[in-house]
């Protein structure tokens, strides 16, 4: 393995020391032919999954290139070193973006959530207000009626069938269907007169 990367460092000062752009591509596709399984096997072992290998690959290709321009080959840090370092910056970095990428989508979740629980009790307490609403111009449009049309109409409201309502007050089923008729005209134009 070190010999590897003995042979790897002289390519990295050929290519430093190059200045033919087409000997440094040709150098640096020999350095990404080298380097890139070897990445792809480094990822995977930290649970990237393989899409993610793609880019961080990429990126740590680019990187690299980058450096090559300017490291200090005479120094005694070995550029292998440099690379661990660049890979595992490049890992740090992907965990952290997932991290937060994982933790904005959660909050946007826990949002909707809220904004869904939210708009749900605003829309029940609003039914419930406008039913009462509702009940309350009932009750008083029943005011405009005569006696025995708000008996007919309070049956009715209580589910009472005509017929039923007949047999109740002792009357006709064709008294309570006209009385029945009266009761709409009147509450309707009471309701339409008290709306506009």
């Amino acid at each position: 393995m070190a010999h590897q990367f003995i042979q790897l460092e002289k390519t990295f000062k050929a290519f430093q020391n190059s200045r033919s752009s087409h000997e440094q591509d040709r150098l640096f596709i020999d350095i990404v032919n080298h380097i890139q399984p070897k990445l792809f096997i480094k990822f995977k072992s930290y649970g990237i999954q393989n899409e993610d290998i793609e880019d961080l690959v990429q990126e740590t290709l680019i990187r690299i290139y980058l450096a090559l321009h300017t490291f200090d080959f005479s120094t005694d840090v070995p550029f292998e070193h440099y690379l661990n370092c660049i890979v595992r910056s490049m890992r740090n970095d992907f965990w952290r973006r997932k991290y937060i990428e994982t933790d904005k989508h959660d909050s946007i979740i826990n949002d909707y959530v809220i904004d869904y629980k939210l708009n749900q009790s605003s829309k029940y307490i609003e039914d419930i207000c406008m039913i009462k609403e509702k009940r309350e111009l009932l009750a008083s449009s029943l005011t405009v009626l005569s006696r025995f049309e708000r008996n007919v109409a309070e049956l009715l409201m209580s589910d009472y069938t005509p017929s039923e309502i007949a047999k109740q007050l002792g009357i006709k089923d064709k008294v309570v269907y006209n009385s029945i008729q009266r009761c709409k005209m009147k509450m309707k134009y009471y309701l339409l007169k008290r709306l506009y």
